[in-house]
């Protein structure tokens, strides 16, 4: 399928009635604010941040196209991680918890989609440890 036509798919979706839209630098949610929804991006990029004890931005990530964030808020129900703010004019599919867990029930590749990039990051997050305590390989 050519990138033109999953274009029109997606607009022809029953996702469309999810999507939402938000301006360049218009923030999405907030650090340590509770979750009630994961996102998808539909187009436009996403920064997700956090500020260190001086206040600066510390950059987490930046989730572009095709990509999704703020799952862990649905699974584990804790606050918010990170801020989310938009980088460009952006538009967003959000899922909610219900629409969350029915693909959970009904679509396991979308199961493993969201594990797998967990996994990743915390294979990320473990070698970053190891390095910033000097005892990289034994994690």
């Amino acid at each position: 399928m050519v990138y033109q036509e999953r274009e029109t798919v997606m607009n022809e979706t029953p996702f469309e009635k999810f999507r939402k839209d938000y301006r360049k630098s218009e923030v999405i949610f907030e650090e340590k604010s509770i979750g009630n929804e994961m996102y998808i991006v539909h187009s436009g990029k996403v920064r997700l941040f956090t500020r260190d004890e001086t206040g600066q931005m510390v950059t987490a990530a930046v989730v572009e196209k095709g990509s999704f964030f703020g799952e862990m808020a649905l699974i584990d129900y804790s606050p918010r991680s990170a801020t989310a703010v938009a980088e460009d004019d952006t538009s967003l599919i959000a899922l909610d918890r219900a629409k969350f867990l029915y693909l959970v029930q009904q679509q396991p590749a979308f199961v493993f989609t969201i594990m797998h990039v967990l996994c990743k990051e915390i294979r990320e997050a473990n070698q970053l440890l190891a390095r910033l305590s000097g005892k990289e390989g034994r994690v």
